[in-house]
């Protein structure tokens, strides 16, 4: 009698944590990050998508789109897609709010990530600008492009904070705008007070050329003077306009 009671209470605590096993599994489960293999099969991120432009350089258009995981956490769930012609590419977007904190996708409460535009920065193929983040004035982009077969971020040279462009701003603190030309540069203006009072000012105009995986800037002019004659030279420049004027191939959601 006693070894029957001990079959079954050893049956039942083997259940018992086989149960607890498989509910951690499944919790795990639940934030794994996708694999980019299979990301061309998540849903597709609201806003900005799809995009239309040639990523790979064949002369073909190329969708691009950026797809999440919802029960993924922010850091890993976010994918930007770009499916052409020949084959599936892939890359992360990373995104994060008030770190060390990893927020599930399904409780981010932010537009970003979002496709803002495709440009074509070199002669052979196109680049994509992603939304990162915004503040009261500003927004924060990534470029993405092909290098070497892969799809990778771009960075900046000299760096910028986490590889990213700032863009917009206020007229007390500063602002910065961004224009290109087809095939490049990149241009970028920045425009800030030098003083208190608003009578002196700065605006610096500085070119970027990609190469490989890099914006290397190759040309930067600083001026001083009065708000009017910065205003004045933002307009002779052309800057007046909407970021990446002059290279923009498609337009997703509005920055």
């Amino acid at each position: 009698m006693a070894r029957s009671s001990a079959i079954v209470l050893g049956a039942a605590l083997a259940s018992l944590l086989a149960g607890g096993a498989g509910a951690v599994e499944s919790s795990h489960s639940t934030t794994t990050c996708p694999r980019l293999g299979e990301a061309v099969r998540l849903p597709l991120r609201p806003g900005g998508s799809p995009l239309q432009a040639d990523v790979d350089g064949d002369g073909r258009s190329d969708r691009v789109t950026v797809r999440y995981a919802p029960r993924a956490r922010a850091s890993c769930g976010f994918v930007l897609v770009v499916k052409t012609a020949s084959r599936v590419l892939a890359v992360r977007v990373p995104e994060s709010y008030k770190p060390p904190q990893d927020l599930r996708i399904r409780e981010w409460p932010f537009l970003e990530p979002y496709l803002a535009a495709a440009v074509k920065l070199d002669a052979d193929r196109s680049q994509i600008v992603v939304a990162r983040s915004h503040g009261a004035a500003v927004v924060n982009v990534s470029m993405f492009g092909l290098v070497e077969g892969k799809l990778v971020p771009l960075r900046f040279h000299p760096r910028t904070y986490e590889n990213q462009l700032s863009l917009f701003g206020t007229v007390g603190t500063g602002s910065t705008i961004a224009r290109c030309v087809r095939g490049g540069p990149l241009i970028v203006m920045t425009i800030w007070p030098r003083d208190s009072s608003g009578r002196r000012w700065s605006a610096q105009r500085s070119e970027y050329r990609l190469a490989g995986a890099s914006f290397s800037r190759i040309r930067t002019l600083t001026v001083k003077g009065t708000r009017r004659r910065i205003d004045a030279l933002a307009r002779r420049w052309r800057m007046g306009v909407a970021p990446f004027t002059g290279c923009v191939v498609a337009r997703g959601r509005r920055l």
